[in-house]
């Protein structure tokens, strides 16, 4: 029977040797040492031929160094960051110079399986893959990652997106993703998409670096974030703007009047808009005109229903009534009292005038009165 060639192992061994490590063609080329930088391999190599029980290293930091070729703090940063990428399990250290660590082997093949997992989904039509994420209950990272990458044409799903959507996995709830991948479904279908389009994921990445920006990395905090875009638009279509766009400075000030110590609710900000819409019959209240009349004075009363809303315009109303009757009588008793003051005036002025023709009588004779 001929010998298989591909069945003969490289034996790189010798008689002192404690352990070898074998690895596999079909593991590398899946990509077992990927995510890891040309000293992460070494290192990993160092480690998987010094094992303890349990698979437990214990390095001696200048012998490695030595035996990799490596400075002690190029041999150090990389241990660390193989530690941060979940291969390595730091443990407690005999002194900084004995470093002890274990090896987490599973999480090594964990990544393979979600790949090949990945290959697999992408039998099933990116449309068909996504209906089924959207409809299941219990998901897998695997079944998001597919997901999400199926809105790219096949071509374009390289190594750089599926390190994105890895991280995204990393950064965000499953839930979320879930949710995403909704969103983005909904959006494909109403521009008349297949199963991918030109500029899909493009939306998509949008969205996520929204969610980045906005520091959502949780499903119930993008249920907050939803209920706040809503209310807004809300706030918006009352005070007449059609053309939304969440950026604009008219409506961070209506979030600012839906968020915050002393949030509005969405009935109180309506109701405060549309007073001002009815009071303001020449023209469009500016947002200011409605702070100072009705917002900051609902906060600092600390109204919080609509029966306290009302109950306050009408004191308000009373109290203007009130107001406006006081001037009116204001009003009328000035013009009384000056009326009153001109007549006074007119009064002593034409006394004046007849003591002034007294006095001028008595520069005349009477001759009649001489007369034989």
């Amino acid at each position: 029977m001929e010998e298989n060639f591909y069945k003969n192992n490289i034996d790189l061994s010798e008689r002192q040797s404690r352990q070898t490590v074998t690895i596999a063609d079909t593991l590398l080329e899946k990509g077992l040492l990927r995510n890891y930088t040309g000293d992460e391999c070494k290192i990993l190599l160092y480690l998987f031929t010094h094992r303890r029980k349990e698979n437990i290293v214990e390095i001696e930091i200048p012998l490695a160094a030595a035996a990799l070729g490596l400075e002690i703090k190029k041999l150090k940063k990389s241990l660390h960051s193989l530690n941060n990428k979940g291969v390595l399990k730091s443990k407690q250290n005999k002194s900084s110079e004995v470093l002890n660590y274990k090896l987490e082997l599973n999480n090594l093949m964990t990544e393979l399986t979600d790949e090949e997992e990945l290959e697999n989904y992408e039998e099933v039509s990116a449309k068909e893959l996504r209906r089924r994420v959207i409809k299941s209950q219990a998901l897998s990272k695997s079944e998001i990652a597919a997901a999400l990458i199926s809105f790219l044409p096949p071509d374009n799903r390289n190594i750089h997106r599926r390190e994105e959507i890895k991280g995204w996995l990393d950064d965000f709830e499953l839930k979320m993703l879930k949710e995403l991948i909704r969103r983005v479904d909904k959006w494909l279908q109403r521009e008349g998409g297949g199963d991918y389009m030109v500029g899909s994921f493009s939306y998509l990445r949008k969205i996520v670096q929204s969610w980045y920006e906005e520091e959502i990395t949780n499903y119930e905090k993008l249920q907050q974030q939803d209920k706040l875009y809503r209310e807004t638009r809300e706030l918006a279509k009352a005070y007449g703007i059609n053309a939304f766009s969440s950026n604009t400075a008219q409506l961070k000030t209506f979030q600012n009047w839906l968020s915050g110590h002393q949030a509005l609710s969405k009935e109180l900000a309506l109701a405060a808009i549309r007073e001002a819409v009815r009071r303001k019959r020449d023209g469009q209240p500016s947002l200011k005109y409605i702070e100072d009349n009705f917002i900051n004075p609902i906060k600092e009363l600390k109204i919080n229903n609509l029966a306290d809303f009302k109950r306050w315009l009408q004191k308000e109303m009373d109290n203007n009534s009130l107001k406006a009757d006081q001037r009116e009588k204001n009003t009328a008793d000035q013009t009384e009292a000056e009326q009153k003051k001109d007549k006074n005036k007119k009064s002593k002025e034409q006394s004046k005038n007849n003591q002034d023709d007294y006095k001028w009588k008595d520069f005349f004779i009477d001759f009649d009165k001489y007369k034989e």
